[in-house]
């Protein structure tokens, strides 16, 4: 068997908003700091907090605003993942659940694979 060398490529169409990297920065340092815990819980205070921005209807509507902007599906060729191989797979940042005090999120492990080794433009880690 071949051992194929990954080619790193720039998968964001569009740079992401300070908000948004900050926002994804700060979950990817919780689920680091919580033993690499894929799932979690984050209050919308924390999240005001990080922003800087006041408790009201408008700012969690912001924050959902983030949260489409991180999960922009991106594409990924030739995705090695788990001992299989896609031509062509799309990843999203993660899966969210919006609850009266909080957001449930899931990071997606595909998404921290391609991170890792598919994106020139990766922003978790830099």
């Amino acid at each position: 068997m071949i051992n194929e060398e990954i080619k790193k490529n720039n998968l964001l169409h569009e740079e992401l908003s300070e908000d948004a990297l900050r926002l994804a920065r700060a979950i990817y340092n919780t689920h680091i700091e919580n033993g690499c815990r894929l799932d979690m819980e984050v209050k919308y205070k924390s999240i005001y907090s990080l922003l800087n921005i006041e408790e009201s209807i408008d700012s969690i509507n912001y924050i959902k605003t983030l949260f489409i902007e991180l999960n922009e599906p991106i594409c990924v060729n030739n995705f090695k993942y788990k001992h299989k191989t896609y031509p062509m797979r799309f990843v999203v940042f993660c899966n969210c659940t919006f609850t009266d005090i909080a957001v449930e999120l899931e990071l997606s492990e595909e998404y921290l694979e391609v991170e890792a080794k598919y994106m020139l433009d990766a922003f978790l880690t830099n």
